[in-house]
């Protein structure tokens, strides 16, 4: 696989696909040289065919290619998340974490479950001000093909298409051309991921009952607009890149959380310990906490960076030719960031295979500023996921208020041994466990009890 080619010992690895040249970045500083001091060259994106011409994709921010439509996208993107943005937004993240809680307590079998839903509406609520049904929510399904789609098209080489773009013109019935009726369906859900969440936000703010949202918050500048048809177009694609973006990092990194702690019960202990300090018994924890509990932000952190749910960064492109430490990079070369290779460098962190969040922390417990933050689970550059703040929110106060109220456990099979968890990973351009199984179990009556409690004060 690519993430591991650190093991030829090479921070830059070249080889051909085709007729395009791929350079692979293995190392925190090549990735620094590169794709931000030279962000200028390393920032544009490939145009394939499955992205750009059958998938619909072509609208999502992370895979549009670097120009002034990017920009703009990405300038609308920012302001809803930038790091001082994210606090209006914790009333909204605390809501889905009780929920969660809630259901976790109910059919604790069913976490993988309750964590994409929870995941899902709480962003649907942030974007859009929909309240999405608990089961079978045609939104939040069509949000998870979508992604699924992604993942599949986006690496290089994925599809013999984007190398031999003649292939589009094949019909669809013809041998080999199974590509195209994949695609078809992938647009599908594609367009009803961008539209059909948009659709309901517009219907409310034209009829004045809107709840605030990002949606009808842009949607407040449509009147101004010099294109009308442009800005809209706009509002569709950044309300659809925050509704998908503020999903899939979660629900990937919260489910690593999970196998972590079943891998790793020393650390839940060592995380409650705190809590109970720092917070108690008789509440749970909130975002206010946050500063006084370096050992959960130390967790969270370390489940960013013991596997990453985007392993490979979506591969840039060099704008024009380069020269980099004597090898030549010519212009339209597909260059992917390594976070998978750079977030398990020997070289910044011991023993990168464990998951040991005091690697981040001083003996006293006080945060290690020399220790490097696991930044590149969130690619690199300017092409950097711009909802990493609110993604690292999300994950702080959900493995806060997991652990201050459950014990995470292995389960138990038929005949009442344990169902071992396994460190077995999905591949493609996200990564998650496979067949992750855990119970949750309360940690007291008392924590029952608060947890029901969270609910009825929503």
């Amino acid at each position: 696989m690519i993430r591991d080619a650190p093991f030829v010992n090479s921070d830059l690895i070249h080889f051909k696909l085709f007729w395009s040249h791929v350079v692979v970045v293995n190392s925190a500083k090549v990735a620094k040289d590169l794709f931000e001091k030279r962000s200028n060259i390393y920032s544009d994106r490939e145009r394939t065919v499955m992205v750009y011409e059958l998938t619909g994709w072509h609208r999502n921010i992370a895979v549009m290619e670097y120009g002034d439509r990017w920009r703009m996208h990405r300038r609308n993107f920012h302001q809803y998340f930038r790091p001082d943005a994210i606090p209006n937004y914790h009333p909204r993240i605390t809501v889905g974490v009780n929920r969660l809680l809630n259901s976790l307590l109910d059919t604790p079998e069913s976490f993988s479950k309750h964590i994409r839903y929870m995941s899902g509406s709480t962003t649907l609520d942030i974007v859009y001000a929909i309240d999405p049904m608990p089961e079978h929510d045609p939104i939040l399904e069509a949000a998870e093909e979508g992604v699924e789609c992604l993942s599949e098209i986006v690496n290089a080489g994925s599809y013999l298409v984007d190398s031999v773009p003649i292939l589009k013109y094949l019909p669809e019935w013809f041998p080999g051309a199974g590509f195209k009726r994949q695609a078809a369906h992938w647009k599908e859900k594609v367009d009803a991921l961008h539209l059909r969440p948009f659709e309901v936000a517009k219907k409310n703010w034209d009829a004045g009952n809107a709840k605030p949202c990002i949606t009808t918050t842009l949607l407040e500048g449509l009147d101004k607009a010099a294109n009308k048809g442009e800005y809209e177009d706009m509002v569709i694609n950044v309300s659809a890149m925050a509704f998908q973006a503020g999903t899939d990092t979660t629900v990937l990194s919260l489910t690593t959380f999970v196998l972590a702690m079943l891998m790793y019960p020393e650390v839940q202990v060592a995380a409650r310990a705190e809590l109970d300090r720092v917070v108690g018994q008789d509440r749970l924890p909130d975002m206010s906490d946050r500063d006084s509990c370096p050992y959960i932000s130390a967790v969270a952190k370390e489940v960013l960076r013991w596997h990453p749910a985007v392993p490979l960064a979506v591969p840039h492109k060099t704008s024009t030719d380069d020269e980099y430490d004597g090898y030549f990079i010519p212009k339209g070369t597909i260059v992917i960031g390594n976070g998978w290779a750079i977030l398990r460098d020997e070289r910044r962190y011991a023993h990168p295979e464990t998951f040991d969040p005091m690697r981040f922390l001083r003996a006293d417990g006080t945060p290690d500023p020399t220790v490097p933050d696991p930044t590149e689970a969130f690619g690199f550059g300017r092409r950097i996921c711009a909802g990493r703040h609110f993604a690292e929110h999300v994950l702080w106060l959900t493995v806060a208020n997991v652990l201050a109220v459950f014990a995470v456990e292995e389960p138990l099979d038929a005949a009442g041994r344990s169902v071992k968890a396994r460190e077995d990973y999905t591949t493609g351009m996200f990564s998650m466990p496979k067949d992750l199984k855990a119970t949750f179990k309360p940690r007291s009556a008392n924590a029952a009890k608060l947890i029901r409690s969270s609910l009825v004060e929503l």
